[in-house]
């Protein structure tokens, strides 16, 4: 990621900053900063908000990121009973919704998108910075990124849930299991989101999508061996697991079953449990599809 880019990154986070603050966070120059600040500003990126309160010397200037410079397609399916809901949306670059369609698919196909796409593209002025992808693994979801992509004139991006609520913190792994689902999993290296595709291939059982929940010694045994084969991998040093099926009695089990089977390791990766409502997944899908714009 190149300097402006992580300057635009930072601001997109903070919303707001003076130079100073920017150069500190970035890494560069003051006078490089005042240049990169400047192309931002001609880009619509930044503006002047005012003046930060004089500490006796020259005031400095502040600026806020602007979300309205852009927006981002993201285009997300919905399970919904034997169907699955299609829900195109377009975000303004603080992932607010500007608008929303949506409908039903039995048999979703790459063209099916492309009326859709040209009436929100030819009804907004901003042209999208990217069209965004969060769907399951395996469900078109190639075909569809390879079709827009030749399409269109923009990048084409393609985001599980795990990146979308990935930590920041370096050598993290998160992971997401649902009930019903197949699990997610994304890697953060020193900077990089990786995501882990194609964890059906693991030697683990593939029934994760009619596995009986309530069993706890199979649940357990599913989640340690899943971490324990990611962890042979990768070397995460944290792991942070979002799950919809965790109970009391649940997590200390998995606590125990982890440390026997990564016995012997130099490093034990520290273990996080989390719970996520659909709502809290739905703001992280957001918030990451304008990360990556």
């Amino acid at each position: 990621m190149n300097t402006k880019r992580r300057l635009q990154r930072y601001m997109q986070e903070v919303r707001e900053a003076g130079r100073r603050e920017m150069s500190a966070a970035v890494g560069v120059s003051h006078v490089m900063t005042g240049r990169l600040v400047r192309e931002l500003e001609e880009e619509g990126i930044l503006k002047e908000c005012g003046m930060a309160p004089s500490g006796g010397g020259r005031p400095e200037v502040r600026y806020r990121y602007n979300g309205a410079h852009g927006t981002v397609i993201l285009f997300r399916l919905e399970e919904e009973d034997s169907a699955h809901r299609g829900i195109l949306e377009q975000l303004d670059m603080n992932g607010r919704v500007l608008e929303e369609k949506s409908a039903r698919f039995t048999h979703l196909q790459a063209e099916m998108l492309d009326d859709w796409l040209d009436e929100l593209t030819h009804r907004w002025r901003r042209k999208p910075q990217r069209i965004v992808l969060h769907l399951p693994e395996g469900l078109l979801a190639r075909e569809l990124a390879a079709h827009l992509q030749q399409r269109c004139t923009i990048p084409v991006k393609r985001l599980n849930t795990a990146e979308a609520l990935a930590d920041k913190r370096p050598h993290t792994l998160t992971l997401l299991c649902r009930q019903g689902m197949p699990p997610q999993a994304a890697y953060r290296s020193e900077a990089e989101l990786l995501p882990c595709n194609y964890l059906h291939m693991l030697p683990l059982p593939d029934r994760w999508e009619t596995m009986d929940y309530s069993d706890h010694t199979l649940t357990e045994e599913m989640i340690c061996r899943l971490i324990q084969s990611l962890t042979c991998v990768l070397g995460q040093e944290r792991v942070e697991l979002y799950c919809d099926y965790l109970t009391e009695r649940l997590i200390p089990r998995i606590r125990y079953n982890l440390s026997a089977k990564l016995k012997g390791m130099d490093r034990m990766p520290r273990l996080y449990f989390r719970s996520i409502s659909e709502d809290k997944l739905t703001e992280a899908v957001h918030r990451a599809a304008v990360r990556y714009a």
